[in-house]
């Protein structure tokens, strides 16, 4: 299969007098694939519609190729020419629909930021009740930890009070406890004799 593209070989097969099924069948005969071939056609016309002449010079046949954008006569289209009047109703147009288009963005980001806005104060209320929450049961549990603290000072103070009185009830419940127990010991004694 040649590479490149054959342009010089579509215009010359032109300048023959080949018509583009012709051109397109020689060309294929000769190896070139539809894709070169396709692609030379299109060259070789860009080339007549710019210089106006094909390279070699010579005149072109009276069918040539015409790409799909072409018209079928062969001649380009001409651009329409513009003036600043004619293109100012066309811009204010499309600036008129770009205006109307971000205004319909900007309400949308209004709309959205004052939703966001109402979930904010929601949450932000809802964090002020979670705190006064938090400080009542924190006054709560510090409340039952006083109290319990100022239990156990009593029960504390009342066992020290208990362990006093013992202190000093102790050695004498001692000694009549041993006084009950000598005398006990003396009675049972006496009855052994008997």
């Amino acid at each position: 299969m040649p590479e490149g593209i054959p342009t010089a070989a579509v215009l010359k097969l032109r300048t023959q007098g080949l018509s583009n099924n012709q051109v397109i069948q020689t060309l294929q005969r000769e190896g070139y694939s539809v894709q070169q071939v396709s692609d030379a056609m299109a060259q070789a016309e860009m080339k007549y519609t710019v210089e106006g002449v094909p390279i070699s010079g010579e005149k072109m046949p009276e069918e040539p190729y015409y790409p799909e954008n072409y018209p079928a006569g062969g001649e380009a289209v001409s651009q329409p020419t513009f003036s600043a009047k004619s293109l100012q109703p066309i811009i204010e147009k499309v600036v008129e629909e770009k205006w109307a288009e971000l205004l319909r963005d900007l309400e949308k980001l209004a709309s959205w930021k004052d939703k966001t806005d109402e979930r904010i104060t929601k949450i932000e209320q809802q964090l002020l009740i979670l705190k006064d929450s938090f400080d009542r049961l924190h006054e709560g549990v510090l409340g039952q930890i006083s109290e319990y603290d100022k239990s156990m000072k009593d029960v504390g103070i009342s066992v020290k009070a208990m362990e006093d009185v013992f202190k000093k009830v102790l050695p004498g419940f001692v000694e009549n406890v041993s006084e009950l127990s000598r005398i006990t010991q003396d009675m049972k004694k006496a009855t052994a004799k008997k």
